[in-house]
């Protein structure tokens, strides 16, 4: 998933426009994106959507609900528990532990993908250790306003820096996506873009959108550059004469790890 265009669910009415975006995924939100006078309203649209099959499209969206101290998380789960079809994936925001992620599932009383957003200090300082048998994930995602806002920091890359990281490695951990958090000024796409560009780099697999116009730059920051595809592409044709193990390419050694890179840059080609 490059790309995760959130979508208040007061807003029902603005979803073509976000399909037509070419996000990867479209995440309906019940959490901050709603005022609390709207969420009764928001659930209600997402459960008219869900119980039309999402029209046909139940694969490409996601449900933020709300965390799970807060009042409305119950009457989100009454509301999950009522639907004919569920989403791709639940986001739960301020996750902290491995068994919050447990209890939502209890609750909810089926399994489902679920997409931990970390946006804690606690949260942060625990990620990497968390026992997540029976849990699937859908990717581990990057709450960096929220984290900020705890911290002090300015959103800046080095007030992000720590954060990121501990994401990142956490979804190696864990054979899941590491997915950075919004870009805030939907205004600057040149801005989103190279910022993209610098997480590209660390690991992270993708990012979450706030405004359709963000989804462009954000795939073309992870579209390969033709330099990359060469490479990849060259790799990839070696390795079928290689045979088994290590070999050279260009003069540097290529196992397997590289050869994942490599086709992983070829799967980015559109």
């Amino acid at each position: 998933m490059r790309s995760i265009l959130f979508l208040p669910t007061d807003k029902i009415e603005r979803l073509p426009k976000a399909l037509g975006s070419g996000a990867d995924k479209v995440i309906f939100d019940l959490e901050d994106g709603l005022a609390h006078d709207k969420k009764a309203l928001g659930r209600s649209n997402f459960a008219d959507l869900a119980n039309r099959n999402f029209d046909g499209q139940s694969d490409k969206f996601l449900l933020r609900i709300n965390a799970l101290d807060t009042d409305e998380y119950q009457d989100d789960i009454k509301m999950l528990k009522s639907l004919s079809t569920l989403p791709y994936s639940i986001a739960i925001p301020k996750i902290e532990s491995a068994d919050e992620c447990r209890t939502f599932l209890k609750d909810l009383g089926t399994n489902i993908l679920i997409l931990p957003q970390i946006e804690t200090p606690r949260g942060i300082a625990t990620v990497e250790s968390w026992n997540c048998s029976n849990i699937e994930f859908s990717g581990i995602g990057f709450g960096s306003a929220d984290y900020c806002a705890s911290t002090g920091g300015d959103m800046g890359k080095a007030s992000l820096a720590y954060g990121r990281g501990k994401i990142i490695n956490a979804a190696a951990l864990y054979n899941a996506d590491a997915l950075d958090g919004v870009w805030l000024d939907f205004r600057d796409p040149d801005g989103c873009k190279e910022e993209t560009q610098y997480v590209k780099t660390m690991g992270f697999k993708g990012r979450f959108a706030i405004h359709p116009d963000q989804i462009k730059p954000i795939h073309d920051a992870y579209r390969p550059t033709s330099q990359e595809l060469e490479w990849a592409k060259g790799v990839l044709e070696e390795a079928k004469t290689a045979g088994t193990g290590a070999f050279k390419y260009q003069g540097k050694m290529v196992d397997a790890p590289v050869l994942a890179v490599a086709r992983q840059i070829i799967s980015r080609e559109d």
